[in-house]
């Protein structure tokens, strides 16, 4: 690999510049405004930050983001039924000045309610050995959807834990100056859904979680395509990581990873290619590298769709879920991909 995984400085900015790297452990400190990028006040309206948690089971993917553009808030619940085919999504704008997205992961929580939706985030990454997420959220019926709620648990032991997972920690230059950082694992969780009435046991030997943790100062217009998928067996969890983005040099810096037999390995740079467009079900995107070591086809089962158009601000998202099959080469061998579940998105954004 070009990229070294580098021991993690204190701070993300360090005398006004950002630390560029992959690293071994997640920032103490996460200080985005003392970057040397542009007047303060400037920095802070062109920051996006987002907290997202995908909890996975044999019969359910759920999508849970806390995401603040500072023009724009959101709050979204997306169910989908593995199943039946079927996807519920629950979605609040909310003013932006009402989210907060925690400065960090050691010990920062974050709840909104709007409209009929409570959403909260609980991190404890502090103490290390026993890290962990915890997600409560529930929404009202409305005539279209039915009412919904979950409370679940993510385990994100660091070490000296004997079961400790290595998260991938990024901080990435960005074409404008800026730079984004980006904390993702692939982890075991537990927890209980309940769905119109209808309650769901997530298993810890049989359910996964992909943690998604994101800060950037982005150029005016953001574009990216991202896969991420995980499994759940015997032998643990294992997943993946991989994206397109505006990321300057993705030789050198990326987030390109595989999470299996309870390390983390680093991949390159990667492409995607989109049969029938990106909003089509059932027409396969094809994820590959320049050296043969990622080669992933995946499916969609069915799309998320949303469109916003508010005058300067304009986003554009398709986010499909479904399966992917393939091979990933790490290690000493290759991993097979069989059927593991997740989903890949889309997204243009003006803002």
């Amino acid at each position: 690999m070009t990229r070294p995984l580098l021991p993690t400085p204190p701070s993300w900015v360090r005398d006004g510049r950002f630390e560029l790297g992959t690293f071994a452990a997640p920032f103490a400190d996460i200080n985005p405004l003392d970057a040397a990028f542009g007047p303060r006040l400037l920095r802070r309206l062109r920051l996006k930050e987002w907290q997202h948690f995908a909890v996975v089971s044999d019969d359910w993917y759920l999508s849970l983001a806390l995401f603040d553009a500072k023009w724009l808030a959101l709050a979204q619940v997306c169910l989908f039924d593995r199943a039946e085919g079927k996807t519920l999504f629950y979605e609040r704008r909310v003013p932006p000045w009402r989210l907060r997205v925690p400065a960090t992961l050691a010990a920062g929580e974050v709840e909104v309610s709007q409209g009929g939706m409570r959403l909260g985030f609980a991190n404890r990454l502090d103490p290390p050995e026993a890290g962990e997420h915890r997600i409560d959220f529930e929404v009202a019926a409305t005539r279209a959807l039915p009412a919904a709620r979950g409370r679940f648990t993510l385990f994100e032991p660091l070490a000296p834990a004997a079961d400790a997972q290595t998260p991938i920690v990024v901080s990435l230059p960005l074409p404008n100056g800026g730079a984004l950082y980006s904390h993702k694992c692939v982890i075991p969780c537990e927890g209980e859904l309940e769905v119109g009435g209808e309650r769901f046991a997530f298993d810890r030997a049989r359910c996964y979680a992909l943690a998604d943790v994101h800060k950037g100062f982005y150029p005016w217009v953001m574009t990216w395509r991202w896969a991420t998928a995980g499994h759940a067996g015997p032998g643990g969890v294992a997943g993946f990581n991989l994206t397109n983005n505006q990321v300057v040099d993705q030789e050198a810096y990326n987030e390109n990873c595989l999470w299996a037999d309870g390390g983390l390995h680093l991949l390159p740079p990667v492409d995607f290619t989109i049969d029938g467009g990106v909003a089509a079900v059932g027409k396969p995107w094809r994820i590959r590298d320049r050296r043969g070591q990622v080669d992933l086809t995946f499916v969609p089962e069915a799309v998320r769709t949303v469109d916003i158009n508010a005058g300067i601000l304009k986003s554009r998202y398709r986010g499909p879920f479904g399966a992917f099959r393939g091979k990933i080469a790490a290690g000493e061998g290759d991993v097979a991909v069989d059927g593991w579940f997740g989903m890949c998105e889309d997204f243009y954004l003006r803002a």
